[in-house]
């Protein structure tokens, strides 16, 4: 049971801090960033590099993978996609880039990995799903994922909803000609949301274990449906209550596919894919009829 719990936060913890920062860039860009997911195997690497560098426990790489990979994500906005919406590009086109660009960045981290000859010690890396959570449980702190996980749902609450800097993110989402005339800079908001998805990102690369049969990059499409479904239901809502449906998400996800594998054997877990793209596809048509989706947190009128 316990390590039923904590493996549910580790793909919690993961998949809500992506849908946190999904659910930000897509609210100020006005375009879904279907590449955002890459940003979790940066967050691994970069993350990893500084801890085995230094010689410092995971949890410190934290501040480091929130800093590079949102300054990889925001220059990743400013060169591509800011570039994109000058030429007047439609959103479809920019968001199907986004999705070229993650399965690039994949295979891009795949091959980096091996071309500077990281080393990596037993513990950070495994052959199963489940010794990866074991040896992810036993060189962390326990009380990490969800100590850190509430302190960045409270500090992004607080943030989209209380400060100036909330204030101008939602003014440049609803009403951007709007905020310009009222002398905010919409480009600089824009790639200052990008840099704190990026950073979110980051963070899950290092609250999820490291290495999946020693790569980066290994099964990070895997978080890419969960996502994409905890973003839509969470359509309208505040990112960090997008970040609280990933969680309830992932958790879900878990229990079917542990479910499944009793019911029906280790084979189950083999079309966790299959699975999630035809709840999607539901999720989706659902949405095209404009039949009534139970998104959570409803705001009453």
């Amino acid at each position: 049971m316990v390590l039923f719990f904590y493996a549910g936060l580790i793909l919690g913890a993961t998949i809500g801090l992506l849908t946190m920062g999904f659910r930000l860039t897509h609210k100020t860009s006005g375009y879904m960033n279907l590449g955002h997911v890459v940003n979790v195997g940066v967050g691994m690497m970069l993350g990893f590099i500084v801890v085995q560098q230094l010689g410092l426990r995971p949890i410190m790489g934290t501040p480091f993978a929130f800093l590079l990979t949102g300054i990889f994500n925001a220059v990743v906005y400013r060169v591509f996609y800011h570039r994109m919406e000058k030429r007047g590009y439609s959103e479809a086109l920019i968001s199907l880039f986004g999705l070229v660009f993650m399965y690039l960045g994949v295979n891009v981290i795949t091959i980096a990995t091996y071309l500077v000859c990281l080393h990596f010690p037993s513990e950070y890396w495994c052959g199963t799903s489940g010794a990866l959570i074991r040896n992810h449980l036993h060189y962390r702190d326990p009380l990490y994922e969800p100590l850190g996980l509430s302190l960045l749902l409270i500090i992004a609450g607080y943030l989209f909803t209380r400060t100036n800097l909330g204030i101008k993110l939602r003014a440049v989402a609803e009403t951007p000609t709007l905020a310009e005339i009222c002398g905010t800079n919409s480009v600089n908001i824009k790639t200052l949301a990008w840099f704190i998805a990026g950073g979110l990102a980051g963070v899950a690369g290092i609250v999820s274990p490291y290495l999946y049969k020693g790569e980066f990059a290994r099964d990070i499409e895997l978080y890419y449906i969960p996502v994409f479904i905890s973003g839509i239901l969470s359509e309208k809502k505040e990112p960090w209550v997008a970040g609280i449906i990933g969680i309830l998400v992932a958790y879900i996800q878990l229990i079917v596919v542990l479910n499944g594998q009793a019911s029906f054997g280790n084979w189950f877990a083999d079309f966790t894919q299959p699975i999630l793209a035809i709840v999607l596809a539901i999720i989706l048509y659902m949405k095209d009829r404009k039949i009534s989706i139970p998104v959570l947190f409803n705001k009453r009128d």
